[in-house]
């Protein structure tokens, strides 16, 4: 894409778009580009529904997928290339709204006793008890654990916003054994090891916390499918169960709209399973 590349970038930043974002949105405007082997500005309507098509019914991406490719498009057709016209009239793909797979209290103290390494412990506890993103996790700093306010500073969460959670004291304990035993020389909380030894001065990357979970999670043999993701569920379902309510467990989330955080109030995990039995009072 060269120059348009270039232009679109700066787009990007001028728009305050997170850096994950911009990364994510060059790589699907390049990938778009490419596959017509033509210059973005040549490209029409047509190719626009043609790639969509493709990546849909061919290659079978997932609606999240989909979607990002098409703000992709979207934003350089309309902001960079001032062409709006060209994807005005293509539709987003509709994502069918599903309950989250939410693993009791019970499970998540399998999953966390089963974790033999006191890194993924960390990372584990990290994300359950403070109900953060895996991105959010992996972009902890030292500086944002304030131990004195009870705080954990998410400087960057969804769409670069910021946003302050509970730091729970058991949680800022099992960190402080965390960052002695490994000695970790900082800034990040949860860096990237050197194989022969020590750490690089980068946190540890999305892809490997995800690994590390599936790992565990199948060492368990829980039958429902987790994800490292299935945490933050967690954490969300088990403080409306405690009575938390549906405003502030918006807020300690970072969801831009409370129809997203309500979704929680659908699922139900160790409330189900205290319902009283009504067969015991039943002589059968």
């Amino acid at each position: 894409m060269g120059h348009v590349r270039d232009r679109m970038d700066a787009d990007l930043r001028l728009a305050g778009r997170a850096e994950s974002t911009r990364k994510d949105y060059l790589s699907c405007a390049r990938r778009f580009v490419k596959f017509f082997m033509r210059a973005p500005d040549r490209l029409s309507e047509e190719d626009v529904r043609r790639f969509m098509l493709h990546i849909t019914d061919e290659r079978k991406l997932a609606v999240g997928t989909r979607l990002q490719y098409l703000g992709a498009i979207k934003f350089l057709f309309t902001v960079t290339l001032k062409r709006p016209e060209v994807v005005a009239d293509i539709p987003w793909p509709r994502r069918k709204r599903r309950d989250p797979i939410v693993p009791t209290r019970q499970e998540v103290e399998q999953l966390i006793d089963a974790t033999n390494s006191p890194y993924w412990r960390a990372f584990f506890l990290t994300a359950y008890a403070a109900g953060l993103r895996r991105m959010e996790v992996v972009a902890l700093r030292a500086e944002h654990i304030d131990s004195h306010s009870g705080l954990i500073r998410v400087e960057h969460g969804k769409g670069d916003k910021p946003r302050c959670v509970r730091l729970d004291p058991h949680l800022l304990g099992e960190l402080r054994d965390h960052w002695r035993n490994h000695r970790l020389p900082g800034p990040w909380l949860f860096p990237s090891p050197i194989p022969r030894g020590g750490w690089r001065d980068q946190p540890i990357t999305r892809a490997a916390a995800s690994s590390a979970f599936r790992r565990i999670a199948d060492k368990t043999k829980l039958r429902r499918a987790l994800t490292l993701h299935s945490l933050r569920h967690a954490y969300a379902t088990h403080l409306l169960e405690d009575g938390v309510n549906l405003r502030k467990l918006q807020v300690l989330l970072g969801h831009e709209r409370i129809e997203t955080t309500a979704l929680y109030t659908r699922v139900t995990t160790d409330a189900i399973q205290a319902t009283p039995s009504l067969l015991r009072k039943l002589h059968l």
